[in-house]
């Protein structure tokens, strides 16, 4: 049975956990289920909805440029749209929104086979967090026959990683866990490290904190290092998300001395020319040759007025 649109909606804000595919589907459901709602209502409704809807899932998940893509395809489909009704514009939004998701799934499905090749027979391969972009290449790789060892981090404050460990475990793959504050181990034994992306712009990719360490940490251990990231998370730099503001501080300590701020931080953000290639849809590419896309983007000034 399908959710309404109330509980999609609280399901991709609360959503701490997902990879930026996995939310931005929820989010695609979510819409769905609000056309499906409001569809014979007023137009006017259900574009206030949706963009209240939008308001609240890019506050709660600001650093994901999947979602900022997915809603400037809403917002210059309802700029377009008119014709008053409510039942036109919510078909011409389901549509849009299902197109969007099927071509991000694509794409997915695209740099999973790109990725899978990067990987050889007894390699360690470590991998952050819990992106599913990564975990598509997992699959995809141990389907292939391919037998090799998977070093993964903790992922502190929210620990992905033993969300991570635990679908992995499901595939049969073993792995080795490492706290976050032993990473450097894991980086040792790596033959390869596969990143996800939750945003990418000219010079810059946002992924889980601790990502930049492992980074630096790739760079002084001579460890391939590559992004994956399709193009629907492309964003300019100049549109990107805010900067982050410090998130629950419960999460890490929910009783420190009173003398003791505790700072919890979700993303990192790393220089592209940290890694050795980025792997979108379109094949594995340099960071120079990223950047020329993504400068090309442009996106719904009513959307651009909510981000400020």
């Amino acid at each position: 049975m399908q959710k309404n649109y109330r509980d999609c909606l609280e399901d991709v804000i609360n959503d701490k956990h997902s990879g930026a595919w996995i939310v931005t589907r929820k989010a695609v459901s979510c819409l769905e289920a609000l056309t499906l709602e409001l569809g014979n209502g007023e137009a006017a409704t259900l574009m206030e909805e949706i963009e209240r809807a939008a308001r609240e899932i890019m506050r709660a998940q600001p650093a994901m440029a999947q979602l900022v893509n997915l809603f400037n395809i809403v917002f210059i489909t309802m700029a377009k749209e008119d014709s008053g009704e409510a039942v036109v514009l919510a078909r011409k939004i389901s549509g849009e929104v299902k197109r969007f998701n099927e071509t991000a799934r694509n794409a997915v499905r695209k740099v999973a086979a790109l990725g899978a090749d990067l990987i050889s027979n007894d390699n360690g391969v470590l991998i952050h967090s819990n992106s599913s972009t990564i975990l598509e290449i997992i699959k995809l790789a141990h389907e292939q026959g391919k037998i090799f060892h998977l070093l993964l981090s903790e992922s502190r404050p929210i620990g992905e990683g033993r969300v991570c460990a635990e679908e992995l475990s499901r595939l049969g793959l073993q792995a080795t866990y490492f706290v976050d504050a032993a990473i450097s181990k894991g980086v040792e034994r790596a033959d390869l490290i596969l990143l996800g992306a939750d945003s990418l712009s000219e010079n810059t990719l946002i992924n889980k904190v601790g990502t930049r360490a492992i980074c630096l940490l790739a760079r002084e251990a001579l460890v391939p290092c590559y992004a994956a990231c399709e193009s629907s998370k492309f964003i300019p730099g100049k549109l990107g998300p805010r900067k982050e503001q410090p998130r629950n501080p419960d999460e890490v300590w929910d009783a420190p001395p009173k003398e003791t701020t505790v700072e919890n931080y979700y993303f990192d953000e790393v220089a592209v020319d940290s890694f050795d290639g980025i792997i979108t849809e379109e094949g594995i590419t340099t960071p120079v040759e990223v950047a020329g896309r993504i400068r090309d983007k442009k996106l719904n000034s009513k959307l651009l007025e909510m981000m400020k």
